[in-house]
Formats: structure tokens, C-alpha cells, sequence
């Protein structure tokens, strides 16, 4: 059995930029001879509209780390959402409302941590400068 693709044109590569004519250079070069040039702009015409249309981002960062084992990588876009709005599926009760209470128990999670810092750095600010606000509070204590 003969194949007809070579491995290296089943799909672009990612980092370059798809774009109609480069899909379209994927197709068997038999069947593409057989379109007419009508044919196929019209094709292209139809692919430049399915195609995603890239975003400007503000931050891309992207990068990969290589393990003994594994690789995995990491990817961090920021930008502006031109995501849809609306989602296309019903979103249960029960999840909302387990959405919210982790989102309020980590918001506390922070609170409570950076509170915590806060304090024990004004306590070290205090203890460094000498100040001490209960005269007589630790009557023994470092004597």
C-alpha cells in the first residue's frame, strides 16, 4: 500500500502562520489539478473565513521544561477576550454554586495570608526599632 501523504504535509507547523495556501498545499496534488482556478479561490476564500483570526497580545510568553521522564510545557497569553460571551452549554446549579464558594474560600485564603504577613512585618518593624508597646509586659523575660 503506497502512501500518499508524506508525514512531514499531514499538517503545518505550528509556529508558522496557517494561512489558506498553505492548507490548500496540503491537498493531494492529483485532486488539486483537477480544480479549476475558480474552484479553487473560491476554496481559499471559504478557509480564510474558518481560519481564526490572531489576536495582539500583550503578554506571550511561552516555554517548555524538559524532565528525566516527562516535558511539559507552559504557555501564558494576556490579552483582550473576543471569546463568545454566552456559553453554548447549561452550566448545572450545583456547579455555580461550588464555583462561587471556592472562589470565596480562596479570596479569604489570600486575605487571611497577606494579612498574617502584614503583621508579623510590623511586629519585626517594632521588635528591630526597639518599641515597646506593653511596658512591663514581659517583666523577666531576656534579663
Amino acid at each position: 500500500m503506497t502512501r500518499l501523504f508524506k508525514a512531514s504535509n499531514l499538517a503545518p507547523s505550528p509556529r508558522r502562520d496557517r494561512t489558506p495556501a498553505t492548507i490548500l498545499d496540503l491537498m493531494t496534488p492529483s485532486v488539486r489539478e483537477s480544480l479549476s482556478e475558480y474552484q479553487l479561490t473560491e476554496m481559499e476564500r471559504l478557509i480564510a473565513l474558518a481560519l481564526p483570526k490572531p489576536a495582539p497580545k500583550i503578554v506571550d510568553l511561552r516555554f517548555d521544561i524538559d524532565l528525566l521522564v516527562s516535558r511539559f510545557y507552559v504557555v501564558l497569553f494576556v490579552g483582550k477576550d473576543r471569546r463568545q460571551s454566552v456559553r453554548q452549554h447549561s452550566v448545572s446549579p450545583l456547579t455555580v454554586i461550588g464555583n462561587w464558594l471556592t472562589a470565596i474560600v480562596l479570596l479569604l485564603g489570600v486575605n487571611l495570608a497577606v494579612s498574617l504577613a502584614v503583621m508579623l512585618l510590623a511586629y519585626l518593624v517594632k521588635s528591630a526599632l526597639g518599641i515597646n508597646l506593653f511596658p512591663g509586659h514581659f517583666r523577666g523575660f531576656g534579663k
